[in-house]
């Protein structure tokens, strides 16, 4: 929806619906703002979208625009008690503009709960793209919502007065999304700098015995920040090139506080490919950080995300060869999560495979993925690699990775996260 057709024509939605064009709109806006002395502006600048029409069509790009137009007016509509006027179309296509009229005389609206609306619609339309770009996007993009008014001026016309309002919302948006985007950097540097993330510990079972065989450290982000979320902080990360300082935090913590593993566990380990580069894991500093623990290289599994090892394929090559001639184990992570090149997956060969729980969700009534990981045990079986289920939740789930012959797995049903010693009391009652 990136041409001027599409402006033209608004956003169709796949039930017949459509969002009304700005130059459909022009004259009824130009006329409430005679009318009324001023007009207020909400934008939604969905341009990050547009990878959706890039690789799946312009009918998938409209109906997630028509998606996300209809509630958030029907959302603004509720909490204002009044009808929103919305329109898209303008500066290509994937813009929705959400105008609210009030009198001129109103202005406690304008200056005070205008500004108020637009965060509030600012978090709402991140949560709504959460939810209606799946399945075309494997994360929501961010998508910057920015406010403007126009007081009416009698002398000039109301088309050029509506678009300098619109430009005047685009501005805002962006600048209000850098504003955000600089507040997380900042905040990311100082749970750096502090240390402040903490270590959960998950527990990965035997299904045949029941029995613990070992426990994956994940990150936590401080509580109430904002970045809980480990895809969170490393997105922010990954964004302002600090993607190796948070790795290399989250290493130290989840190793500092494994005290406890047995000797016949392992710990899964979550690091970068370029983390071999990293001083602290030559031999003897690796090992000497193990012997603290009482811990040995045959306990620790670095996991290394399949979208990682794809992308940065002669680094994670290198980065096998190099652990396991130290002797650590090997998983790669999120097989099945969209990026599956099982090419890749067998020139690698790692000790352990982890099945994404995309594949396992519902597994019970969808066939073609229970072919999948069938198939993808078989391969396993023939690399010597173990197969660990993520995400196991209902016991039916279980049942069938049972069924398949898949030995390990992983999930709320199994023990839930936290600090070694509850996951230790949890896992031993499941």
């Amino acid at each position: 929806m990136s041409n001027d057709s599409a402006a033209d024509d608004g956003v169709v939605s796949g039930f017949g619906e459509r969002l009304p064009s700005l130059s459909e709109q022009m004259g009824l806006l130009g006329q409430r703002l005679a009318e009324n002395g001023a007009i207020g502006l909400i934008l939604i600048d969905a341009t990050p979208l547009v990878q959706i029409e890039r690789h799946y069509g312009a009918g998938p790009m409209s109906r997630v625009l028509e998606a996300l137009a209809q509630r958030v007016r029907a959302q603004l509509a509720k909490d204002l008690k009044e009808d929103v006027l919305a329109t898209a179309g303008v500066l290509g296509g994937e813009h929705i503009l959400l105008f609210l009229n009030r009198p001129y005389s109103d202005h406690k609206f304008y200056t005070r709960l205008l500004p108020r609306v637009a965060e509030k619609v600012r978090s709402y339309v991140a949560d709504c793209v959460k939810r209606i770009v799946y399945p075309y996007l494997d994360h929501a993009p961010e998508i910057p919502v920015g406010h403007a008014l126009a007081l009416h001026r009698p002398f000039n016309r109301p088309e050029a007065q509506i678009r300098r309002l619109i430009e005047q919302s685009r501005s805002t948006a962006h600048f209000e999304l850098e504003r955000v985007r600089r507040g997380r950097v900042a905040t990311l540097e100082e749970i750096l700098l502090e240390e402040n993330v903490s270590i959960v510990y998950q527990p990965v079972v035997s299904l045949a015995e029941r029995e613990v065989i070992g426990y994956e450290a994940l990150m936590r982000g401080p509580v109430a920040s904002g970045l809980e979320s480990p895809l969170t902080l490393f997105q922010i990360a990954e964004n302002c090139d600090l993607e190796y300082e948070l790795d290399r935090l989250c290493r130290r913590q989840a190793l500092r506080n494994a005290k406890g593993i047995e000797r016949d566990q392992k710990l899964f380990l979550n690091i970068l490919p370029a983390s071999i580069h990293d001083p602290e894991f030559e031999d003897a500093g690796l090992q000497a950080m193990l012997a603290e623990l009482r811990l040995s290289s045959h306990n620790l599994v670095f996991e290394i995300s399949e979208r990682q090892a794809i992308g940065n394929f002669h680094i994670f090559r290198e980065a096998i060869d190099y652990f396991k001639k130290l002797g650590f184990s090997i998983a790669l992570d999120d097989i099945g999560a969209g990026f599956s090149s099982f090419e890749a997956v067998l020139e690698l060969s790692p000790d352990f495979l982890k099945i994404d729980m995309s594949l396992v969700r519902g597994i019970e009534e969808n066939p073609p993925k229970q072919e999948l990981l069938r198939g993808l045990q078989t391969l396993a079986e023939k690399m010597s690699s173990t197969i660990i289920a993520e995400g196991i939740e209902t016991p039916n789930e279980l049942q069938v990775i049972e069924e398949l012959g898949i030995r390990c797995g992983q999930g709320f049903l199994l023990g839930r996260a936290g600090t070694l010693c509850a996951a230790k009391e949890v896992a031993s009652t499941s």
